[in-house]
């Protein structure tokens, strides 16, 4: 039986994109299931009362409009989803995080693109965004994405990774984070940042 993990994302974040990416890898080599969570950026970073009552804020489509996927469709569709968006405004020519964008991403996913207004017009997906947020933050202190969450609940931030390793190379790095990740005590491995996500 695989391993469920939990992965953190804000669909707008460059760094959880490419950490999504070697999820998705380590998925292939590693008896691992990514359960795709919620998280919002504009919520921590922002001080504004409700940054996902703004239905065109950078981002608050794409977050509630995956609430309602998870709600109709379940944790696979929201996998597609987030993998669609992030090939559009991650990869080549970048598209920007609007509705028309959310839209083209459902479609890609097989899903109906109307979701996204549907979702839109459903206060309580701003409340199921805020449910997925609030309980990364209250379970393991999540204060960024990408986050990792093991089934035991123990958690941690990144690894933020500049390109996604593939096979075994994803699979080795895998088993490195899931062992830096139970260890109790350690808090914090950084160095500076060089290069841009995907280079």
């Amino acid at each position: 039986m695989a391993t469920r993990v939990r992965f953190h994302f804000d669909p707008l974040c460059p760094w959880a994109w490419q950490s999504s990416k070697w999820m998705r890898e380590v998925e292939n080599v590693r008896d691992v299931e990514v359960e795709w969570r919620l998280f919002s950026l504009r919520l921590i970073n922002e001080n504004q009362q409700d940054p996902l009552a703004d239905a065109h804020a950078k981002g608050t489509p794409a977050l509630r409009a995956l609430a309602l996927v998870r709600r109709e469709e379940g944790n696979d569709a929201v996998g597609r989803v987030y993998e669609a968006l992030g090939g559009r405004i991650h990869e080549g020519p970048s598209e920007e995080m609007d509705q028309a964008t959310v839209r083209s991403s459902l479609e890609d996913a097989g899903l109906d693109p109307t979701i996204v207004d549907r979702a839109l017009d459903d206060d309580s997906t701003m409340a199921d965004v805020r449910a997925e947020h609030d309980a990364a933050v209250s379970e393991v202190g999540v204060f960024g994405v990408p986050t990792i969450v093991l089934a035991t609940g123990e958690g941690m931030f990144g690894p933020v990774i500049a390109k996604a390793p593939s096979g075994e190379a994803a699979g080795e790095l895998w088993d490195h984070v899931e062992w830096l990740i139970r260890q109790d005590g350690l808090f914090e491995l950084k160095r500076e940042r060089d290069r841009k996500p995907g280079a």
